[in-house]
């Protein structure tokens, strides 16, 4: 048949076909799921909105919002495994040309177009079987089900994602999921509904044929291929038996180990959502953990209550590790709270009704063993003087005036913490008296203390004597006086 007869034949025609049986019920298939993904995975990104919520309930509660989002996620990665194995059946049993892979023509094609919709030329560019905005979705489509996937699979199984992976994925997964969702809705709606429904009404995913006008418009140059007879020979019947033999036993293997990998991916992980029974009633679908005391919401966790009380005054003691630290400390946390920050201490801990603190012990009696005062005795000096600012010198283990027992461990560089220098306020019933204004620091001995005469400080200056000290140094020996009353300077 002469290249004329050919053309004339090709000029008679008034269809192509475009997309076969197979083809379209694929894309029948990826509508439905595409659709049941979108429709069951918006309302939980955007759950708290009223009109998400309003349809949850109306598709019968979050659980079967859920169950049906992860019934079209595996349709869907059923229906990629499918997809892989029919491509691969046309590149490597029939030959066909990779139309859909893009080349550098559809830079061209594309410029051409914005030229043309500019009114810079009269002519627009004859485009292949598939354009460059085919192209562009197809691979935008493959991309986002790759995200979709992975993301979709740190979402349904976060405990396994948690082993091999930081915590900090799991929010980010479902940032990505979320994000990718809308971008491929907002796609199909704006772009692909434009392009197929809109522009013009594309009938060749229910037909599978285009007319001559249609491919003339929208595949100008796959058009002048088929007038002239310029496509691809289907391969022989023997080449294509072979092929087929060959490729028919690895496409099975394929197969059942891409069910498989959908079976694992869907079965991987049994949740704490899975192995409780349902709830019964309607419950809501988020229900976030916040630091401050609310009364409980249903499902939600009342934190008042899941700490112990703090039974003291914490202004200014807003450092709970300095008391609360490790071994060796005041009253040290608990083993497994090692580590926290004090940043997260007031997340459980609530400050409960302080107890009214008992009389000042006498100095010298024993550390009782009751619990620890509420709020810290006040210093009865101040501690600005050079005198005093050495704290464990008086009030260290053994010394003139040793502190609790508990305070065995502690350093100058605590005591500050708790231990405020006294006010000018009345003392209370048994407590030591303030100092007179100008004290805070010792006065000097008027006499060398390595005489034999001046060694028994008690003799002089002790209670009843001829120069008895302070009433708050009453119950001081000799062996303390040295500790702040030095010899005066010759």
């Amino acid at each position: 048949m002469s290249k004329g007869a050919v053309e004339a034949m090709a000029q008679e025609k008034t269809h192509y076909i475009r997309f076969s049986v197979a083809q379209r019920l694929e894309h029948l298939l990826l509508i439905a799921s595409f659709t049941a993904l979108a429709v069951t995975g918006l309302p939980q990104k955007f759950v708290g909105n009223a009109l998400a919520e309003g349809f949850i309930a109306l598709l019968g509660g979050i659980e079967m919002v859920r169950t049906l989002h992860h019934i079209a996620a595996i349709v869907l990665a059923l229906e990629t495994v499918y997809h892989v194995i029919v491509l691969a059946y046309k590149v490597f049993v029939r030959r066909v040309e990779m139309t859909m892979l893009p080349v550098l023509k559809d830079i061209t094609d594309a410029l051409d177009i914005v030229r043309f919709n500019l009114g810079l030329t009269r002519e627009r560019a004859k485009l292949p079987r598939y354009s460059y905005e085919e192209k562009a979705e197809y691979w935008a489509m493959i991309w986002g089900t790759l995200v979709m996937g992975l993301t979709g699979f740190m979402l349904w199984n976060p405990i396994a994602t948690a082993r091999f992976l930081p915590g900090q994925v799991i929010p980010a997964a479902k940032a990505a999921h979320g994000g990718e969702a809308i971008l491929a809705v907002l796609a199909i709606l704006v772009w692909h509904f434009y392009h197929v429904h809109l522009k013009v009404f594309n009938k060749s995913i229910f037909t599978g044929k285009l007319d001559r006008h249609q491919m003339e418009h929208e595949h100008g140059a796959e058009l002048e291929q088929l007038e002239r007879g310029l496509t691809r020979p289907a391969p022989r019947p023997e080449v294509l038996r072979k092929r087929e033999l060959l490729f028919i036993p690895v496409a099975t293997v394929i197969a059942v180990l891409g069910a498989l990998f959908v079976y694992w991916f869907a079965t991987f992980e049994e949740t704490a959502i899975a192995t409780v029974p349902p709830v019964m009633k309607s419950v809501p679908a988020f229900a976030p953990l916040t630091p401050t005391p609310v009364s409980t919401p249903p499902g939600g966790v009342d934190n008042a209550k899941i700490g112990a009380a703090i039974t003291h005054d914490i202004a200014g003691k807003e450092q709970c590790l300095t008391c609360h630290g490790g071994k060796g400390s005041l009253s040290p946390m608990p083993a497994d709270h090692e580590g926290r920050p004090v940043a997260s201490c007031l997340v459980c801990h609530r400050p409960g009704p302080t107890p009214t603190p008992g009389p000042t012990r006498a100095s010298g009696a024993a550390t009782p063993a009751a619990a620890p005062a509420a709020k810290a005795v006040p210093a009865n000096h101040t501690a600005a003087a050079d005198a005093f600012k050495d704290c464990v010198a008086c009030h260290g283990p053994g010394k003139m005036k040793p502190g609790p027992a508990s305070h065995a461990a502690f350093t100058n560089d605590t005591c500050a913490t708790c231990h405020k220098p006294a006010g000018a306020a009345a003392p209370t019933a048994g407590a030591t008296p303030a100092p007179a204004a100008g004290a805070g620091k010792a006065v000097p001995a008027n006499h060398a203390a390595a005489a034999d005469t001046f060694k028994d400080c008690v003799a002089c200056h002790g209670p009843g004597k001829m120069k008895p000290g302070p009433a708050s140094h009453a119950a001081f020996t000799n062996d303390t006086c040295a500790t702040c009353h030095k010899p005066a300077p010759k």
